[in-house]
């Protein structure tokens, strides 16, 4: 990576964080998806800067003397798909309200200040004045860093020994996915498309489609009228989902009132480069919940509410794919192993970004670094493992699902099941055992990892590996350039974040009021009830571990009919992804899987091929209007920018 490509991805990086931390803290709705409009996947201002960037070829070269190459714009988006993420409430902004949430919240009523007394010191300022402040906003806006300073810095050292731990994962799983099993990574295609020129200075070719002009044309349409309607509600307008469910009014079909057709153009067209056998049993299996729940009160069978157990099915999916990839995987795992500490002959690894030795010693050793720093902290192995292992684990196969299907989806992971997964085995009284209440304190605070952008970055280390692969980058420069970004990113993120939480209030910020903003009442709903388990703890939860145990089965038997029958409509990725984010998901798929299967019907590969640019074209327009959408909405008014929320899943 040249100097002029690590400038240019620093800058564009600071003004993108800028962007993300004015549209998702300070200019926010209350609308809980206010902050996430421009990290869809991937993210709307690496997109944006990407095509700037090769918009302005002409006009770089001739500054530079020399137009940035592809390699170095490619640098550039890896490097802004890691940095920008941070700022977002899924890192930063979810991090500091968890740590801080039971001591300004806390009441002689509860038992927040107890649980808040359990917390490792480092965790946060003592100070109760400073925490209030960061609620409240101070007098003058100024930022108390020294006692901040502490805190932030050994979380910056856990969040990248977390984040370079998963990143040697990926790498031992690179080569067995890019070269043996030749996944296509459609997400790639974005970027690959917007570089793809004839020489640097030049523009790129993919722009000089027409049917990229028509795709751009239709979603500008979509967007346009969409905000005509936020103005004047008498202009007609596509929205962002059709509420199917309120066609179901009668017993027993209420079942699928909770129906929402979503028809986002990003999602349609990325869609599009996903396997047909996915996109059904995404729809298939989302429609197939409702039904259950269905059936069983026609006959009468329903004994628990929570019945079909959705998330525990998604998370039983996930943890069975887990060890299924580690299964399929064995063979190459077994060289990369015998090639790091002996003399494999069969593998090179000279093209790897991380050597097989470094990349076993960075996954083996992280994690035993994670377990015995938690475990100085009070936090017990027997929950740590499990739920430590859930977080990586679950990046694993989410990352899997993006190489794979392609899926745009941030959230397509069990959101927020790492420590309910747990409790729900063992019982909330295991937390609690003896009077002790450190694991507890310790699994309420890293929660918050379960809920943000870890698994997603993931998702995005893999993509950059397998991007860096394609277009020809040095890989052993990678890692340390994915690296700096996080870092990067989070500092960016601190200093922004708590200046506009001093200045303002965290309490007011995000569409926030008196009890605060989406992740402050994140934060308070999880501990108090936490706070509840130190006086009512609950024993294990049999049907939810059922549940659980369905998803892990259902799983494994969809991938033994994948062998046994290559051509099977039922794929298991599209099962586990569509449990985990399936209200966002089937839409699209179902929308997406009739179009292929007429273009299939009436053109054929042929038909498909020459398609591919107007359904890319959809996405790219979608992610760079979104951000203009969001800019002539903010300048219209808040009305305005509350009345029509673009936001990717």
């Amino acid at each position: 990576m040249t100097c002029r490509a690590i400038i240019i991805s620093l800058l564009l990086s600071v003004i993108s964080i800028l962007w993300i931390h004015q549209a998702s803290l300070i200019q926010a709705s209350g609308n809980p998806y206010a902050p996430v409009y421009l990290l869809a996947v991937p993210p709307v201002p690496a997109v944006f800067c990407l095509i700037l960037l090769v918009a302005l070829a002409p006009l770089t070269a001739r500054w530079l003397r020399r137009g940035l190459a592809n390699r170095e714009l490619v640098a550039v988006y890896m490097f802004l798909v890691i940095s920008i993420p941070p700022t977002t409430f899924g890192i930063v902004q979810m991090l500091i309200p968890f740590v801080t949430n039971p001591l300004y919240f806390q009441t002689p009523q509860d038992n927040l200040l107890q649980i808040f007394e359990a917390m490792p010191k480092w965790f946060h300022p003592h100070d109760s004045e400073i925490i209030r402040q960061m609620y409240e906003g101070s007098d003058d806006g100024s930022v108390p860093w020294g006692p901040w300073l502490y805190p932030l810095t050994v979380w910056t050292i856990f969040m990248t020994l977390l984040f370079f731990t998963s990143l040697c994962i990926v790498s031992l799983f690179r080569r067995q996915w890019v070269e043996r099993e030749h996944l296509r990574f459609p997400l790639l295609l974005i970027p690959m498309s917007i570089v793809q020129r004839e020489a640097p200075g030049s523009r790129a070719s993919f722009f000089r489609n027409p049917l990229v002009w028509v795709a751009l044309a239709l979603v500008t349409l979509h967007h346009g009228f969409n905000v005509l309607n936020a103005y004047n509600p008498a202009v007609k307008a596509l929205g962002v989902s059709y509420p199917l469910g309120q066609m179901f009014t009668d017993q027993p079909w209420t079942a699928y009132r909770g129906l929402n057709l979503f028809h986002r153009p990003q999602m349609i067209g990325l869609a599009y480069f996903v396997s047909l056998d996915v996109l059904f049993s995404g729809w298939f299996f989302h429609l197939l919940q409702p039904t259950l729940t269905m059936v069983t009160e026609v006959f009468g069978l329903q004994a628990d509410a929570r019945f079909p157990f959705v998330q525990q099915q998604g998370t039983g999916a996930y943890l069975a794919m887990m060890l299924i990839l580690f299964w399929v995987g064995r063979g190459h795992l077994g060289r990369a192993v015998r090639k790091a500490f002996g003399n494999e002959l069969s593998i090179d690894d000279s093209d790897e970004p991380i050597s097989y030795r470094w990349a076993l010693l960075g996954s083996v050793g992280g994690f035993a670094a994670i377990i015995i720093w938690t475990a100085v902290m009070g936090f017990s192995p027997k929950f740590s493992i499990p739920f430590f292992a859930m977080i990586l684990g679950f990046g694993l196969v989410y990352s899997r699902v993006r190489a794979e299907a392609g899926l745009p989806s941030m959230w397509a992971y069990p959101f927020n099941q790492h420590a309910p997964t747990i409790t729900n085995l063992v019982g909330t009284g295991a937390l609690v055992r003896g009077g002790d209440i450190s694991n507890l304190a310790l699994i309420g605070s890293f929660t918050w990892i379960s809920r943000g952008y870890f698994s997603s970055q993931m998702g995005y280390q893999i993509e950059n590996e397998a991007l860096a692969h394609e277009s020809g980058i040095r890989s052993r420069a990678l890692p340390a350039l994915m690296v700096v970004a996080f870092v990067f990113g989070c500092l960016i993120a601190y200093y922004l974040n708590l200046k506009s939480y001093y200045d303002f209030g965290a309490l007011v910020l995000h569409g926030g009021g008196a009890q605060g903003g989406y992740n402050i009442r994140t934060a308070q709903t999880l501990w108090n009830g936490y706070s509840g388990v130190l006086n009512t703890p609950s024993p294990p939860d049999l049907n939810l571990n059922l549940g659980v145990a369905a998803g892990a089965v259902v799983t494994g038997l969809l991938v033994v009919l994948r062998q046994l029958w290559m051509r099977s409509p039922f794929s298991p990725l599209g099962y586990l992804a569509v449990l985990n984010h399936g209200y966002a998901l089937w839409g699209p798929f179902l929308i997406t899987w009739v179009l292929k299967a007429i273009i299939h019907r009436l053109g054929g590969a042929r038909l498909f091929r020459q398609l591919m640019p107007f359904f890319l074209g959809l996405a790219m327009a979608d992610l760079l209007l979104a951000g203009l959408t969001r800019i002539i909405m903010a300048i219209l008014g808040p009305d305005i920018l509350a009345g029509y929320m673009v936001h990717f899943g």
